[in-house]
């Protein structure tokens, strides 16, 4: 189910190239690898986990879409600087240190970079890879395509109880 060219990763790959955040260190000269192997999987794991929150998905499922994240924006030169950006972005809104600050400001400093454009890349390319990640639907219980088997009306899904009948 995973596809690779879908229009969000697509934007995602061409916001990352026109990012304009100012980084004030030289970590935005590291690559997606570089930053990966600098931040620890709990990192990783914490970001996606503040994104798109589900209440006992484990954070291996997280760790391993974030793994997906960084192998799409390695690819190119003007998209593996994003994390590295968003990085100085969020440690600079966090004095320092986004990972060992309180939620409340993880949250914050995350709200103040979501209008710049490699924060839109990197939302739209995490997005994509989780809502398409197989434990991700398996924990959800998504039992799949439809389209296969005649669409959704005769396979479970018009048996709820609380619309009204249509006539």
């Amino acid at each position: 189910m995973n596809d690779t060219t879908s229009p969000r990763r697509h934007f995602l790959i061409a916001s990352l190239a026109f990012s304009t955040a100012a980084v004030t260190s030289t970590t935005w000269l590291r690559g997606a690898t570089a930053w990966a192997e600098a931040n620890n999987d709990a990192t990783l794991a914490r970001f996606g986990r503040l994104l798109f929150p589900i209440n006992g998905l484990s954070d291996n499922v997280y760790k391993d879409v974030m793994g997906n994240v960084l192998s799409a924006l390695a690819g190119s030169p003007t998209t593996e600087n994003a994390l590295a950006t968003a990085e100085s972005a969020l440690n600079a809104a966090s004095d320092g240190d986004w990972y060992s600050a309180s939620e409340a400001a993880q949250i914050s400093a995350i709200e103040s970079i979501q209008g710049e454009a490699f924060f839109a890349a990197i939302l739209g390319t995490f997005r994509g890879a989780f809502h398409y990640d197989p434990a991700v639907l398996d924990f959800i219980q998504y039992p799949g395509s439809s389209k296969e088997h005649g669409g959704y009306l005769h396979r479970g899904f018009n048996d709820i109880s609380w619309l009204p009948e249509s006539n």
